[in-house]
C-alpha cells in the first residue's frame, strides 16, 4: 500500500455500506447474507452447471459459452455500491468486488490461469473522457493484480456512441449495438487461443454480451465467457 493510500484510509476509512464496520466497503460476511447468484443459463433462465449457456440455446441465439454472474443486482446494497463506482467516482469499491469476483470466477472454471486474457467491457471514449474512468477496466485490473491474470484493455474498442441501454426494449438494444465495437485485428491472431474472460458490471438482456462475443467469434477465438457483478 502506497502512502497516498495510508492517508486516504486515515482520513476517509472504507466502512461496510451494509453494517457500517471498517475495512472495506461490503465486508465478507454481508456479501454471503446477500448471497450468490444461481448457476442458470443466461438465455433460458434454466439451471445449468457452473453457468454454461445450454447447447440447444447457444446454436440458437448467442455466441458465448459461460455468463457467470456474482449477485443480484435488485438487492438495495449491491445496486447502490455498483452506482456509486460507475457514477459518483468511488472507485475504491471495485477493489472488494475484484476480489468477489475472482473468487467467483474460480469456482466455475477448469482452465489454468496461463490460458486465460480478461478483456473488460469497452466505453466510448468521449464517455469515459467525462467519467475519467471505465469501470470494467478497473474491475479487470484488480483481478489481474490479485489473481496473476493476463488483462489487454485495447483489442476492442467502442467506436460508436450509442444510445443508454437501460430504456431500450431488447430488439432495440441489440439495433443500438450492431456495430459499435471493433477489433486489433493484429493483436487478437495472437490471442484467439486463449480463454477470453470479459468483465462486466450488470448483464439484462445481454445484448452487449451478444454482439461482443460474435465479433470475437468471427475471428477465431473459441472460449468466451462473461464475468457479470450482478444480474436482474
Amino acid at each position: 500500500m502506497n502512502i497516498f493510500n495510508i492517508i486516504k484510509d486515515l482520513l476517509a476509512p472504507k466502512k461496510c455500506y451494509s453494517c457500517k464496520k471498517e475495512g472495506h466497503f461490503l465486508c465478507k460476511k454481508c456479501f454471503e447474507e446477500i448471497g450468490y447468484f444461481e448457476s442458470i443459463c443466461p438465455v433460458c433462465k434454466e439451471k445449468t452447471r457452473d453457468f454454461e449457456v445450454h447447447f440447444y440455446c447457444k446454436k440458437e441465439t448467442i455466441s458465448l459459452d459461460k455468463v457467470i454472474i456474482l449477485t443480484h443486482y435488485q438487492n438495495k446494497i449491491i445496486k447502490k455500491l455498483i452506482k456509486d463506482a460507475k457514477f459518483y467516482g468511488k472507485k475504491d469499491i471495485l477493489e472488494d468486488i475484484a476480489l468477489y469476483l475472482w473468487e467467483k470466477l474460480f469456482d466455475h472454471i477448469e482452465e489454468n490461469t496461463q490460458d486465460i486474457i480478461l478483456i473488460p467491457t469497452p466505453m466510448y471514449f468521449w464517455k469515459k473522457l467525462k467519467r475519467w474512468y471505465n469501470q470494467s477496466e478497473i474491475l479487470v485490473k484488480n483481478m489481474s493484480k490479485i489473481c496473476q491474470i493476463d488483462y489487454n484493455n485495447s483489442l476492442i474498442k467502442k467506436v460508436r456512441n450509442t444510445k443508454a441501454q437501460s430504456h431500450l426494449s431488447k430488439i432495440q438494444r441489440m439495433e443500438n449495438l450492431q456495430k459499435a465495437f471493433s477489433i486489433d485485428e493484429k493483436l487478437i491472431q495472437n490471442l484467439k487461443n486463449k480463454t477470453f474472460i470479459i468483465v462486466d458490471d450488470v448483464v439484462s438482456t445481454g445484448s452487449t454480451l451478444h454482439e461482443i462475443s460474435t465479433l470475437l467469434k468471427k475471428y477465431g477465438v473459441k472460449k468466451i465467457y462473461w464475468l457479470c457483478i450482478a444480474s436482474d
